[in-house]
């Protein structure tokens, strides 16, 4: 009996199985979406220092020709400019409330958020790396190893300290630390004071800006290393050899950690473990640093190809060739994906906007004009949809008929009827985007 009611139970799990295990239909896909197109820029005097950075929705960036910028992405337009006689060293940084960058001589500046000077001092050391600031207070370091604090309200010198070389490298903060790395192949870890705390022998120098995760210090050194270092325990973690140098800080995203080699090549690690994802080649080697769009990393080179790829998988998911060699890094402000561009004969730079590109095209099998009675195929063609669903409709004058219902069918066969002019149209829709094509056709009684 228990045997007989198992088999009787058999089709109804099996009818239950098959509902439960239904495939599930994918969501619409986020973050940057290829392909992409140019849809405005904004040309500026000078060639841009590198980096775009944004805060509170406004863009901001420096030149070599000594202007600062601050432009409204939204409105397509320049908020303020400031201007001084020498070149910028730096790209602005963009502190709590105010924006500070260096020149050639030395001179920091420090402006408000319209672009107004609170303060300038000139450093009696050459600035080797970028400011950052950390309650009330800008740091900084030098070529001659001198390590700067300065108040972020007047700039007056607070304290000083001397590493054992140059560093080039910007300050990160870890509870109470102030910590950098130096050309003489360590880390220091100073105290609110000045006064130092600890060192951290890495044994090579130390020359790209680190990242702080957690209470992990994630770096690399110019032996080709990329470290993670303990900042609790104050040991290392682990340490990989990547066969090229680093010039970009790293980028973390959902455990793993991102960055960019001399040998052109893009790396993926487990950052608690350091084991290696995957990796992949790019078309020339980078200074700037990765963009996060969504779940892609986007790489800008010294070259015009701008390249994408999917931070868990590593498969490439697009690629953008521009009309000149990119100049800065990527920078995602939803739908939007930014670059800059230089051209040398004019001396302007061009802050591009690219956008996915929605382009519908419909072709017909036979050329107008046709004779009535003859079968005339349309198929329509799609790019930047998801799923795309097809709507096919005739227009005679002022008169619209839908012939053919949104489906995934992107063709539609015509038998016309009667002689004239008619337009054949295609709708094309996914959950978010709609765009349409049309074909103008003369229908006739017979040939001429």
């Amino acid at each position: 009996m228990k045997k007989f009611l198992f088999v009787l139970l058999l089709p109804s799990l099996a009818i239950s199985s098959c509902s439960f295990f239904k495939p599930k239909i994918p969501s619409y896909p986020t973050g940057l979406l290829f392909p992409l197109e140019e849809e405005s820029r904004i040309v500026y005097q000078g060639e841009i220092i590198n980096s775009i950075q944004k805060k509170d929705g406004t863009i901001f960036f420096s030149t070599e020709e000594g202007l600062i910028y601050s432009l409204d992405p939204s409105k397509r337009e320049i908020l303020w400019k400031f201007e001084i006689p020498h070149p910028f060293s730096s790209p602005p940084f963009l502190g709590q409330e105010n924006l500070f960058a260096y020149d050639k001589t030395n001179t920091i500046y420090c402006l408000d958020s319209k672009g107004n000077l609170a303060w300038q001092r000139k450093v009696d050391k050459k600035i080797s790396s970028q400011i950052r600031e950390n309650k009330g207070r800008i740091y900084f370091g030098t070529e001659g190893g001198g390590f700067f604090a300065l108040s972020t309200s007047s700039g007056e010198e607070i304290w000083r300290f001397k590493a054992g070389g140059p560093i080039k490298t910007s300050p990160v903060f870890f509870e109470s630390w102030i910590i950098f790395g130096s050309d003489d192949g360590k880390f220091y870890f100073l105290g609110q004071k000045g006064n130092l705390i600890d060192t951290f022998e890495v044994g090579s120098a130390i020359q790209v800006d680190p990242l702080i995760d957690g209470n992990r210090l994630y770096f690399s050194s110019a032996d080709n290393a990329f470290h993670c270092f303990d900042l609790v325990k104050r040991k290392k973690r682990w340490k990989i050899q990547t066969g090229g140098r680093t010039f970009a800080q790293p980028l973390i995203f959902e455990g793993k950690i991102f960055f960019l080699g001399s040998n052109c090549v893009l790396h993926c690690l487990k950052k608690k473990s350091g084991e290696v994802l995957w990796w992949r080649a790019i078309p020339s080697p980078s200074f700037y640093n990765l963009g996060l769009a969504g779940e892609r990393i986007v790489v800008s080179s010294l070259s015009p190809l701008l390249v994408c790829f999917d931070a868990k998988s590593g498969d490439q998911v697009g690629t953008f060739s521009a009309s000149q060699e990119i100049k800065s890094n990527p920078l995602w402000l939803s739908p939007y994906l930014l670059v800059n561009l230089y051209d040398f004969q004019k001396g302007e730079g061009s802050l591009i906007f690219l956008k996915k590109e929605i382009k519908v095209s419909l072709n017909s099998s036979k050329p107008s004009p046709q004779k009535i009675g003859e079968e005339i195929g349309f198929s329509a063609s799609a790019v930047g949809f998801f799923r795309p669903r097809f709507e096919f409709y005739l227009k005679t004058g002022d008169k619209i008929e839908v012939v053919q219902k949104e489906s995934e069918k992107n063709s539609w066969a015509w038998f016309p009827e009667k002689e004239g002019t008619f337009v054949v149209g295609v709708r094309v829709v996914d959950e978010k985007e709609m765009a349409e094509a049309e074909i103008s056709f003369e229908i006739v009684k017979d040939y001429p």
